[in-house]
């Protein structure tokens, strides 16, 4: 990374449990600013819930600079 620079990271993990519900099961974790250790971790179950973190999250990301 050169000076100046900010990174982050988003990390999506996602899976189906066939007895629960629609299955569909997700784990997002994030790192607005890579090293800070600030790390969220949130869990989500249908794909708008994973859409609309991920969209909020990039546009924290961008409105932070």
């Amino acid at each position: 990374m050169s000076e100046g620079e900010r990174t982050g990271v988003l990390v999506l993990r996602v899976w189906i449990e066939r007895d629960a519900g629609n299955g569909l099961r997700a784990r997002i974790t994030a790192e607005r600013e890579l090293g800070s250790g600030e790390r969220t971790s949130v869990a989500a179950v249908t794909i708008e819930q994973i859409l609309a973190y991920i969209r909020t999250w990039v546009e924290e990301f961008v409105a932070a600079d």
